[in-house]
């Protein structure tokens, strides 16, 4: 379905005076006024704003679903997954210690939209709306006279699963193309995606408008299967056998066990939508714009290759291979080069709000990747993989990733904790010492959690609901998530 939507609905509520969840309580009192539900400062910043312009620079946004770092040339692959990705990366910054927010679409879609982390932007599973009274960039893009779309390809960014598409303008959400062997499997492919938003760029309806464009392609997700003209064919020397019950189950391939042969797909799939980003980049470059334009490259999450619980697959936990995410950003005044800082999804929209000459609301999770330079934490949660109903949360600085488990109670059943500088890859975890201020932190995040387990409330006794999935999806729509390996 391709639409035009306006968005008065966003303007009453600023109008109203919105409610938002203040930062995480480092005490008691704190904890009790996050309770108490103490009105934020949004709405005055605001009104206090409504006069402001933006610069009229352009913003070009393009999120990849499942795409690893270690998997494109920029970040040390030795494979050529991604060439026109990597030759946009020599002119840009390419942020090394990047992380999601969640091993799910759209909690950390919803992040990287609105700089807060899942459990302030209140969205934990897919096909759960997002609050009408979460503001978003587009929605301050769209007050600063911008025009603003989106072309998404993965059928939990429709708007009726995720209410995203009520705060675009323009918002293409044609996700009707069924895979030949599961009929249930609705995609739009990464060449009709490019297509789709071509035709957007040349179709504006004021050519000296400034817009935002987000784009968000699906194809590295599994199962992988690429088409007939991608433009490589992968190969592996040697079969790298694994138990076929360690593969998720709507990635397999009948009774394929040869755990290289998964990746050689894997990669196919990034070097075809390597390809289309291309296209999308260089239709972009074409235009005439007044000022230049800023480009974004991300992820909303990784993939296990053959790590974690289930092998190609993802959304639970926090381990690197599903919450580590590419981050590209390019425009002349920005200097190029890699960047090590712990860096999150979260700061993509403090920074294209400064980009443009907007004010950066106070109080977002996130922080200007430009202007900041100073080391921080970043958070990231996943559901527990052991079926407790929990989650795995973690904090992430320069030298420790501290992780805390927990089941629907809200308080912590074990933790751990990796040092990066002796492990970098997080793979030996460590007791965590009693002095932990990471510890207490996550403790006391946990417990404030207007969400038990981190599972919305009203949605925590449903029956209709399915591990990552709320209950309000339809049965077709189980269906299109079933295929997609969300829903067993």
């Amino acid at each position: 379905m391709m639409r035009r939507i306006a968005i008065p609905a966003i303007v009453v509520a600023m109008a109203l005076g919105v409610l938002l969840f203040k930062t995480e309580p480092q005490s008691s009192e704190a904890r009790q006024a996050h309770k108490d539900a103490h009105p934020s400062n949004l709405q005055q910043f605001f009104s206090a704003h409504t006069a402001e312009e933006a610069n009229g620079k352009s913003v070009l946004l393009i999120s990849i679903d499942t795409l690893r770092p270690d998997h494109l040339g920029m970040y040390g692959y030795t494979r050529n997954t991604s060439p026109h990705m990597d030759a946009f990366a020599k002119n840009g910054t390419v942020f090394t210690r990047a992380y999601s927010t969640a091993p799910l679409t759209t909690p950390s879609i919803v992040s990287m939209l609105t700089g807060f982390t899942p459990y302030r932007h209140g969205v934990r599973l897919l096909w759960q709306p997002m609050d009408t009274d979460t503001i978003t960039v587009a929605d301050h893009l769209h007050r600063a006279g911008y025009e603003t779309a989106a072309v998404v390809s993965n059928i939990v960014l429709g708007n009726e699963a995720s209410r995203i598409g009520e705060r675009f303008a323009f918002y293409d959400e044609s996700v009707d193309e069924p895979e030949a062997n599961r009929p249930d499997m609705l995609e739009r492919n990464a060449s009709r995606t490019t297509d789709a938003a071509i035709r957007w760029l040349k179709n504006r309806r004021d050519t000296g408008q400034p817009f935002f464009l987000w784009v968000h392609y699906i194809d590295p997700h599994g199962p992988y299967d690429a088409p007939s003209d991608a433009p490589i064919d992968f190969a592996h020397d040697s079969p790298v056998p694994v138990e076929l019950e360690r593969i998720a189950e709507y990635v397999r391939d009948g009774e394929l066990n040869d755990g290289a042969e998964y990746v050689d797909r894997y990669d196919e799939e990034i070097a075809y939508t390597d390809r289309e980003v291309g296209r999308l980049l260089a239709a972009f470059d074409a235009l005439d714009l007044s000022q230049p334009p800023l480009t974004i490259i991300t992820s909303d999450h990784g993939e296990n290759m053959m790590e974690g619980h289930k092998y190609f697959s993802h959304g639970y936990d926090v381990n690197d291979a599903v919450i580590h995410i590419p981050l590209i950003v390019r425009h002349p005044s920005i200097e190029p080069g890699a960047n090590s800082r712990v860096t999150s999804i979260t700061d993509i929209t403090p920074t294209i709000l400064e980009f443009v000459g907007l004010p950066v609301p106070p109080k977002l999770d996130g922080t200007d990747l430009v202007r900041n330079r100073s080391d921080k934490c970043v958070y990231a949660e996943g559901l527990d993989s052991g079926g407790s109903g929990g989650l795995h949360r973690t904090l992430i600085s320069t030298d420790t990733k501290t992780v805390v488990q927990h089941g629907r109670s809200n308080e912590p059943r074990d933790r751990w904790q990796f040092d990066l500088k002796l492990d970098p890859q997080a793979q030996k975890r460590l007791d965590i010492p009693e002095s932990s201020a990471a510890f207490e932190r996550l403790c006391d995040l946990i417990r404030s959690d207007r969400d038990p387990g981190g599972r919305p409330t009203h949605l925590a006794n449903d029956k209709h609901s399915h591990g990552p999935v709320a209950g309000n999806a339809d049965a077709k729509s189980l269906r299109a998530l079933r295929s997609l390996g969300y829903v067993e």
